[in-house]
């Protein structure tokens, strides 16, 4: 009976390839051993069989896909290093989007152009929108302001011609900055940036025009001109029909032509100052960002900033000859340069950085693209970490020739 159970426990264990540690037993270790160079040879006798020239190596690439296939639907074998086992894993689903992330990503950047050419039409859709609301809102009356007697000498001064024109100086807040523009892509070649200053700059105008024209007409502040606007001979005339309690307001009958009187009445703020300002303001932030003359890598460098500030000097003429031909108060240019500057820089900021800061210059991406985890860097991305790396210093960093210049280096 004892000798059955030995022979018994010892057929058990000639089946059972493993001992008790859990480690492969030596005889399934030999079979696996055995069967490798059988399948090495059955793969080099069918590989040897193949002609030689195009049609073996067609062949020889049918065979590995075909054998890629097989072991994809019947289980890859894996050996390891420490017991040399062979192990079944499961078939990866060909189609999945683990096992080829680029089909996934390659639907995002249709999906993105779309966005972009919608975006696109939406801006441009608002910026029509602005032009007409601008245009409607310049023929509308303003509002009759009192005029008390005492401050009668404030609108008495005579009439002048405009020193600017209205229509001088709406070509040319359109023109200076678009011949900028393509001064800078015809010197840099670079079609985002000359896209993005076209948004901004034709956005800041835009933008300015409607706090302007808004402000005109329900501040209707009397211009230093309007009594010879009201009474072009310089002879008054009061209204003696009306009573009013307070006896010192000035009741006009005006006799001149009612569209010089009302644009006697847009005083506030002045709008050819704003518009200087939000053009020519864009300008000087635009060629400063460029020249980096206002953050820490172009410091030191006095004339970038004198350069960046030249259309700031243009833009401050045209409001003050608003007060040299008695068009305006100071209080008026004063608002209106503000409200230009403001309206320029958040447009300017909507596609660029801060002009303070080292990136200055260098357009926004405006549809950043998401990046997956199996996403790897193409070796231009490699040269900008190293270089960041290398030289993350923005003192030392190229300018806009593209060499690296620095006044302390």
């Amino acid at each position: 009976m004892a000798d059955s159970c030995k022979v018994d426990l010892r057929s058990r264990r000639r089946e059972n390839p493993f001992d008790r540690n859990g480690n492969i037993g030596g005889t399934a270790k030999e079979q696996a051993t055995n069967s490798r160079p059988k399948l090495t040879t059955k793969y080099s006798q069918r590989t040897n069989e193949m002609p030689a020239g195009k049609d073996g190596q067609e062949s020889r690439r049918t065979l590995s896909e075909s054998s890629a296939e097989n072991v994809g639907h019947t289980g890859s074998m894996t050996r390891t290093d420490d017991d040399e086992m062979w192990r079944n894993e499961l078939a990866m689903n060909a189609d999945s989007s683990s096992a080829q992330p680029e089909k996934q990503e390659e639907r995002s950047p249709r999906t993105g152009n779309s966005n972009m050419g919608l975006s696109d039409a939406v801006d441009v859709l608002l910026r029509v929108l602005l032009v007409i609301t601008f245009f409607k809102l310049e023929t509308m009356t303003a509002f009759k302001r009192e005029i008390h007697e005492e401050e009668l000498w404030l609108y008495k001064n005579p009439r002048r011609p405009d020193i600017v024109r209205g229509g001088e100086l709406l070509f040319w807040v359109i023109v200076a900055p678009f011949l900028v523009t393509v001064a800078f892509y015809w010197y840099t070649k670079d079609r985002r940036d000359f896209r993005a200053a076209s948004w901004a700059w034709t956005l800041a105008l835009c933008l300015n025009g409607i706090p302007t024209s808004v402000l005109k007409i329900t501040v209707g502040r009397p211009r230093p001109d309007y009594f010879y606007r009201c009474f072009p001979d310089g002879v008054m005339v009061l209204n003696t029909t009306s009573s009013g309690l307070d006896t010192s307001i000035l009741d006009f009958n005006c006799t001149g032509l009612p569209g010089d009187i009302n644009e006697g009445r847009k005083s506030f703020p002045s709008g050819h100052s704003s518009f200087a300002f939000a053009s020519f303001g864009f300008i000087a932030y635009y060629i400063g960002a460029k020249l980096h003359a206002f953050d820490v890598r172009g410091r030191g460098h006095t004339w970038r900033l004198c350069i960046a500030v030249i259309p700031l000097f243009i833009a401050l003429l045209v409001a003050v000859s608003r007060t040299c031909d008695y068009h305006h108060h100071w209080q008026d240019v004063t608002i209106g340069g503000l409200i230009g500057l403001f309206a320029g820089y958040i447009s300017y900021r909507q596609y660029y950085p801060s002009i303070f800061s080292p990136e200055a210059g260098k357009p926004l991406v405006r549809w950043p693209s998401r990046q997956g985890k199996y996403q790897r860097l193409s070796g231009k991305d490699d040269n900008v970490c190293h270089d960041d790396r290398a030289g993350g210093d923005a003192v030392r960093r190229p300018l806009l020739a593209g060499k690296e210049e620095s006044k302390w280096y």
